[in-house]
């Protein structure tokens, strides 16, 4: 386990044991196999977030929590923790909380406390359950690997501190120092793979890293200021779509069909609004409306609804896609 993952973990269990009673800084220190002086370093870091007591009896110092705040972990009923577990059940394989993710660990001991904190009735039925619901099988990383870079690029986003990394890009195959203020981590669907949303010094624009492809992480020493009106979902929701980053278009799409009838009952984005729709025997089609993220992602999502699918404007979608579709064709499938 790393010095940062160790800091985490240290940060999280803190709170939970001054919660119980007045701990010394001697015993956090045996509790959790640090010195007294990186526990000292930790409560300073958690008093910007807690109103945290240092009371000094004799040569020893003992932290709590004051009689007026009450530190409390939520009350769950058992439908809620049956609610919990089943959800977890459906994104196992997937995200920061799966095996050889970061926070695996934490997540498969939380499971366990909450799974042994149920009536034997419910728990019996939650393992009858577990083999009723789940969730196909989707593309997986292992980033057991990448947890320190995760937490440094994490640490970085928190302080506010520029980064050099070094980045291996897939578009030229080759490996290159760039000076980076992250501004979030989160996990991208297409791939199964985490990426870090950060502004790229050089080039000025906000750019996307794999992190499997960053091979070191250094702090620069320097500050960055984060634009106060960022937001991680509101971002992605306008400037990505399928997994692929670009600026937004808006697009009008024409199923027919059977796909009509698939795109009347699904939401593919916030945006997307029906236009028109018409339905008679055989002939059924519907026109939807999205302002998404033009490029791979777009060309990608058209692509897998062929053949039952028009682009309605813009041309340039539509020639976009022609062109994909004849360099297809001319060089595969001759």
């Amino acid at each position: 386990m790393t010095y940062r993952t160790d800091l985490t973990e240290r940060l999280i269990t803190i709170p939970f044991l001054i919660a119980r009673r007045p701990y010394s800084r001697k015993e956090l220190s045996l509790e959790l196999g640090v010195d007294v002086k990186t526990i000292s370093n930790d409560i300073n870091a958690l008093t910007r977030e807690y109103p945290i007591d240092l009371i000094k009896r004799g040569r020893e110092v003992f932290y709590s929590f004051p009689s007026w705040y009450t530190f409390q972990v939520p009350l769950l009923t058992p439908e809620e923790v049956a609610t919990l577990l089943l959800a977890h059940k459906a994104i196992e394989h997937i995200g920061i909380t799966t095996e050889g993710s970061p926070y695996s660990k934490f997540a498969s001991s939380l499971l366990q406390k909450v799974r042994d904190s149920l009536p034997h009735s419910i728990r019996s039925r939650m393992e009858l359950l577990s083999d009723v619901y789940g969730s196909s099988a989707i593309p997986a990383k292992n980033f057991a690997t990448h947890i320190v870079t995760i937490d440094k690029l994490a640490s970085a986003a928190i302080k506010r501190a520029r980064v050099k990394i070094k980045y291996h890009g897939l578009l030229h195959n080759k490996e290159g120092e760039r000076v980076i203020e992250p501004y979030a981590v989160y996990f991208d669907p297409d791939g199964a793979t985490l990426k870090v949303i950060a502004n790229d010094t050089v080039k000025t624009q906000f750019r996307v890293f794999s992190i499997d492809r960053i091979k070191d992480v250094a702090e620069t020493g320097n500050k960055f200021t984060k634009p106060i009106d960022f937001n991680l979902q509101d971002y992605l929701n306008t400037y990505c779509f399928n997994g692929i980053h670009g600026e937004p278009i808006l697009v009008r799409l024409r199923a027919y069909g059977v796909t009509a009838r698939i795109f009347a009952e699904r939401t593919f984005h916030p945006s997307q609004k029906i236009i028109k729709k018409l339905s008679s025997e055989g002939n059924d089609s519907i026109t939807i409306e999205l302002k998404v993220a033009r490029g791979k992602g777009l060309i990608r999502f058209i692509l897998g609804w062929l053949p039952e699918i028009e682009v309605i404007s813009p041309s340039l979608v539509r020639e976009e896609l022609k062109a994909v579709l004849k360099k297809s064709l001319r060089e595969y499938f001759q």
